[in-house]
C-alpha cells in the first residue's frame, strides 16, 4: 500500500509542470478576461469593478450583435464546405494505394506547410479584378466585365476553406479507417446497392470523424483574423476583427474582453453540442 502511495505521489510530481503551465497560459488569462468584461471604460481610463456597460453595449448596439452572428454564419458556410469537399478525399484516401494516399495525404496538408501571407497573396493574383480567373475568361469573351471574387464573403470563405480543408479530412481519414470493410461487404452481399451501403453503414459509422472535423474547422474559423481582413477588406467583418479594433486604435480592453467571452461562449456551446451529439450517438 505505501508503494502505491509514493507511485501514486510521484506521479503527481510529474503533473506538476504541466498543471502550473496550464494555469499560466490558459485559466489565469481567462480568469483575467472575465474580470477586465466586467471593468468600465471611460475617458481612457479603465476602472475594475462588476459593470455590466460592455455586456450592455453589445446587446444594445446592433452592429456588434451583427458581426457576431455574421461571424457565425461564416464559420457554419466554411464548416459546411470542409464537410462537403473533405469526405470525398478521406473516401479516396482511405480506399488508394499507400503511395497515392501519401500523395493525397501532402496535398491536403501542404496548405498549412506555408505562410498565411503568402497564402493569402496568392488568393490575391488568382481572384483579383486583373487575376488569373478573370483575365482568363475575359481573353476568351466569355465575360465583358470582371467578376467580384475579392472583399466578399465568396472570397474569404474560399481562402479559410483552403486552409482548414485538413482539419476535416484527417478526422474524416481516421474515422472511416477505423471501419471494418467486412460490414461494408456484409451489407453488398446482401444486396444493398452502393448508395444505400453508403447511407445505412458507412455514414453512420463515420459520424465521430464527422462531428469531430465540424467542431475543429468551427472553431478554427470562429477565430480567424488575418484572412478576413486580406481576402474581404472592410466588406467582411468580423468579431475577431472587432475585437483587435477595440484594443488598437481605442485601447478599449473591457469591451475587448466582453466581446472574447462572447467569442468563447460560441465556442463552448459547439463543443458541447458536438459532445452530445456525439453521445446520443455512441447509445444508439
Amino acid at each position: 500500500m505505501l508503494r502505491n502511495s509514493d507511485q501514486n505521489y510521484g506521479a503527481l510530481w510529474l503533473l506538476t509542470p504541466t498543471v502550473l503551465l496550464y494555469l499560466a497560459t490558459f485559466l489565469f488569462p481567462l480568469i483575467m478576461l472575465g474580470v477586465l468584461s466586467f471593468a468600465k471604460f471611460e475617458l481612457s481610463v479603465t476602472t475594475l469593478g462588476f459593470y455590466l456597460d460592455n455586456y450592455n453595449k453589445i446587446f444594445s448596439d446592433g452592429i456588434t450583435l451583427k458581426i457576431f452572428f455574421q461571424t457565425v454564419r461564416l464559420s457554419v458556410w466554411i464548416t459546411f464546405w470542409c464537410l462537403i469537399l473533405g469526405y470525398p478525399v478521406a473516401l479516396l484516401m482511405r480506399s488508394c494505394s499507400p503511395k497515392m494516399k501519401m500523395v493525397l495525404l501532402f496535398c491536403v496538408v501542404s496548405p498549412l506547410l506555408t505562410s498565411i501571407i503568402v497564402r493569402n497573396v496568392a488568393w490575391l493574383l488568382i481572384l483579383g479584378r486583373s487575376g488569373i480567373i478573370n483575365d482568363t475568361l475575359i481573353q476568351w469573351e466569355l465575360i465583358s466585365k470582371p467578376l467580384p471574387l475579392m472583399y466578399n464573403e465568396f472570397g474569404v470563405i474560399l481562402a479559410v476553406v483552403h486552409v482548414y480543408l485538413s482539419f476535416m479530412v484527417l478526422p474524416l481519414f481516421g474515422a472511416l479507417s477505423s471501419i471494418n470493410s467486412s460490414i461494408e461487404e456484409a451489407a453488398s452481399s446482401l444486396g444493398a446497392p452502393a448508395w444505400r451501403v453508403f447511407l445505412s453503414v458507412t455514414l453512420p459509422l463515420s459520424l465521430p470523424g464527422i462531428m469531430a472535423g465540424c467542431t475543429l474547422v468551427f472553431i478554427l474559423s470562429m477565430g480567424v483574423y488575418l484572412t478576413p481582413v486580406i481576402m474581404g477588406g472592410n466588406f467582411v467583418l468580423t468579431l475577431p476583427m472587432l475585437i483587435t479594433e477595440s484594443v488598437r486604435e481605442q485601447y478599449d480592453w473591457p469591451f475587448a474582453s466582453a466581446m472574447a467571452l462572447m467569442l468563447l461562449l460560441a465556442i463552448g456551446f459547439m463543443v458541447i453540442l458536438s459532445s452530445g451529439v456525439q453521445r446520443l450517438v455512441g447509445r444508439r
